[in-house]
């Protein structure tokens, strides 16, 4: 019998990686694994499933480590392990990078497993003045890409970005916005004035698009400030409004702050 061999499918945004701790090629499903000096912890067999994880060590110059170590880690990272025998192949464990740890020659990633959501109670709704949904979330039901607008970056001065199709909207229409990166990783808005957006932090690949040449497309998305105006005037997005406007700003019963 020979002995088992990893297979691990790394996902991020729309690049996967294959690789494998053999020291061949590993055919399976028809996608080809690449050979690394790659491994992996044992897999937790725990009670509480926030705590199984497992850890996966990479060369620290493989194109994947160099990757999470100089980004911001905007998109999430899955981890598909396969585990190859003279039986078959079956799916050993799956999950989603939670952490990573740079060594001298090797970075270790932290995975939590994919079943850790099964036990993490929902988040209920907030009974508040503004609106307690995320701009273009579940409750928002906003499409995004019905308000995009793909514009021409000419500049970027730190955490500002020139874009010219932002000017023909005036000064705040962008902030609390979002910025779409050549990769499709995103940044936020923090500020908007004329055609300069001021994001929290850059997204890598627009850092990369940047030191290579301008002008680049990158994609803008309005913002919302949450109130029941905006929403119905910007947005025509009056009916899923989850604000409550006139909740009373002292206790009817005690005459205390309840806001």
């Amino acid at each position: 019998m020979t002995v088992p061999v990893d297979l691990f499918n790394i996902t991020m945004g729309e690049t996967t990686w294959l690789l494998t701790s053999a020291d061949t090629e590993q055919t399976y499903s028809g996608d080809t694994y690449k050979p690394v000096a790659c491994g992996r912890g044992e897999f937790q067999q725990k009670n509480e499933l926030t705590k199984a994880n497992v850890e996966v060590r990479l060369p620290i110059d493989h194109e994947l480590a160099i990757s999470l170590l100089t980004s911001y880690n905007e998109q999430i990272v899955g981890l598909t392990i396969f585990t190859k025998r003279d039986s078959g192949t079956e799916v050993s464990w799956k999950g989603r990078l939670a952490s990573l740890k740079p060594g001298d020659a090797n970075v270790t990633l932290m995975f939590e497993s994919v079943f850790t959501s099964l036990r993490r109670p929902g988040l209920r709704a907030r009974f508040q003045k503004s609106c307690r949904h995320a701009l273009y979330g579940r409750g928002c039901t906003l499409d995004p890409e019905d308000f995009a607008t793909v514009g021409s970056c000419t500049a970027l001065d730190g955490t500002t970005l020139t874009v010219t199709e932002a000017g023909a909207q005036g000064s705040g229409y962008y902030t609390g916005g979002m910025v779409r990166g050549p990769d499709g990783s995103l940044g936020y808005i923090i500020q908007h004035v004329g055609t300069e957006l001021t994001m929290q932090r850059v997204p890598y690949s627009i850092i990369q698009a940047a030191a290579d040449s301008f002008p680049f497309d990158v994609t803008i998305y309005p913002g919302c400030d949450h109130t029941r105006a905006t929403c119905g005037d910007k947005f025509s997005n009056g009916l899923n409004y989850g604000g409550f406007d006139w909740i009373p700003s002292k206790n009817p019963m005690g005459g205390s702050s309840i806001v």
